[in-house]
């Protein structure tokens, strides 16, 4: 309730500020492609799952986590991995049924509804207690499951294009203020580049990424949901960076965490969209340089 007054009069002068006309908006430099410097490696999991990770760096433990459809490369091929690995230990998971990530008949699996277990399942196996760990888009999503169910393992949280919504229908959802409407200038070179890069590392795995066939996937069962406590954002203490592209949705994906969490940062990245937030070659400078430095100004003392 702390924020509701402020909201109300920013809302009051959104709506009543005179239409003019806006000069062109200027693109954002892109952080360069990066393609090596991590070691590819693998891990087991309790129930035979081959997880596929990617590793660079050394120091405080930065946890990153992919988006549906994308792979532990995204992170590292944008630069954001490298540009973070220079002070930290970078460590990009393959999640269920994504890249190189298989079952142990080497098959596809499906994903589960509990992937935040894989994660602290990882990080039991590596011996590391905490962590800096964030998501891009579905990463997001595994963020917040992570915070519901163990936040204990946080240093800081982390969301790239994703957040945590406001219950549909409620009061509070009634308050987001109006989002960018159309569709960001480079939205589609972006939606290419997912498809390649998608193509590319499931050609790597040996998998059919389009696969229904249920002959083509694991025959690993999928575990049962195991249930987590809700999100209490109010109880969260750790500092905690949104980063969404200005038409991504970045006042519905991040309203309740700028409502509720105590230490909370948003960063809206002007003129991107979704994937053109965070695709190699395409992500902005801006996103690197933020989540760089929010993670280093944060790492233990």
């Amino acid at each position: 309730m702390r924020k509701i007054a402020t909201l109300l009069a920013m809302a009051l002068v959104v709506f009543a500020a005179p239409v003019v006309a806006t000069a062109q908006v200027q693109e954002l430099p892109n952080v360069p492609a990066v393609t090596s410097g991590w070691q590819d490696k693998f891990w087991t999991g309790p129930d035979g799952t081959k997880f596929h990770y990617l590793e660079m760096g050394k120091g405080t433990p930065v946890i990153l986590i992919h988006g549906s459809g994308g792979t532990a490369i995204n992170w590292m091929a944008n630069g954001l991995g490298p540009s973070l690995a220079k002070t930290n230990r970078v460590i990009a998971l393959e999640m269920r049924g994504h890249g190189q990530t298989v079952g142990p008949d080497g098959k596809r699996q499906q994903r589960t509804p509990n992937m935040d277990l894989d994660v602290l399942a990882f990080m039991d196996a590596m011996k590391i207690q905490k962590a800096h760990i964030g998501g891009f888009s579905m990463g997001g999503s595994i963020t917040s499951q992570l915070m519901a169910r163990a936040p204990e393992r946080f240093i800081t949280a982390h969301f790239g294009g994703s957040g945590v919504r406001e219950v549909e229908g409620s009061e509070f959802a009634k308050m987001i203020p109006p989002e960018k409407p159309g569709t960001a200038p480079l939205d589609a070179k972006a939606r290419e580049l997912y498809e390649a890069r998608q193509k590319a590392e499931a050609a790597k795995a040996g998998v059919d990424i389009a696969a229904t066939d249920p002959a083509q996937l694991s025959s690993q069962p999928v575990p049962a949901a195991v249930p987590r406590p809700p999100l209490d954002l109010t109880k969260i203490s750790f500092p905690i960076l949104a980063v969404v592209g200005e038409f991504d949705q970045p006042y519905a994906r991040t309203h309740r965490l700028w409502r509720e969490a105590p230490n909370f940062q948003r960063v809206i990245l002007t003129n991107r969209g979704h994937l053109s937030s965070y695709m190699a070659g395409l992500a902005p400078e801006r996103y690197r340089d933020a989540l760089t430095d929010f993670v280093v100004r944060n790492n233990p003392k």
